[in-house]
C-alpha cells in the first residue's frame, strides 16, 4: 500500500505532462517535409486541345408497344 501511495502521484505527474507535449504537438499542425519548398506556387494547367469531341452512341429506335428494337434481357 505504501509502494502505491509513493509511486502513483510521480506516475500520474508524468501522464500528465505526456498529454500535455502531445496536446501542444498536436495544435502545432503538420510539419512539412525538409525537401518541400517555403511557400505555396501554384500553376495553372492548360487545358488539353481535342480535334473533337467523342462521340455519342448511335441509340437505335425503339416501338415501346411491341418492343420491337430492343435487346434482349435477363427478365
Amino acid at each position: 500500500m505504501l509502494a502505491v501511495a509513493l509511486l502513483l502521484p510521480p506516475l500520474l505527474l508524468c501522464g500528465v505532462l505526456a498529454l500535455g507535449r502531445y496536446e501542444e504537438r498536436l495544435l502545432r499542425g503538420p510539419v512539412p517535409p525538409p525537401h518541400a519548398p517555403a511557400g505555396r506556387h501554384l500553376r495553372a494547367v492548360p487545358d488539353l486541345l481535342s480535334p473533337e469531341p467523342p462521340a455519342a452512341p448511335e441509340e437505335t429506335p425503339t416501338d415501346r408497344r411491341t418492343g420491337a428494337g430492343r435487346g434482349r434481357h435477363a427478365a
